[in-house]
């Protein structure tokens, strides 16, 4: 599994490493930005006391980010509309910090509190 995304400068001066930690970090802050939504709090095991679970998952594979999210959404907020305006939040950031790497965004949500 890759840990990098590379891009070619268009000067033919060198290529940009983007790392699969800085997708994460630009996906948490989108999360954090639309309100309702949080990621997930939930534990792998009722009496576990620390949390093993990543809910914001990013890997590269052939030079595609793939981004895994689980999330908690709170009540009375349209579920579908709030993940319609975070997957273009993260369309938005990720366009923005990167212009031209590919990705895949898959969604789930876990409870709702």
């Amino acid at each position: 599994m890759a840990e990098y995304v590379y891009i070619d400068n268009l000067s033919k001066k060198g290529t940009i490493g983007i790392s699969n930690l800085v997708f994460e970090a630009i996906v948490c802050d989108a999360i954090n930005k639309i309100p309702g939504i949080t990621e997930s709090s939930k534990r792998l095991k009722r009496n576990q006391k620390i949390h093993l679970n990543r809910p914001v998952q990013t890997y590269i594979r052939s030079g595609v980010v793939h981004i895994w999210l689980a999330l908690d959404v709170k009540n009375g907020i349209d579920e579908k509309e709030s993940v319609s305006l975070l997957e273009k939040e993260i369309h938005a950031a990720l366009d923005t910090a990167t212009e031209q790497v590919p990705y895949d965004i898959q969604i789930k949500i876990e409870r709702r509190y």
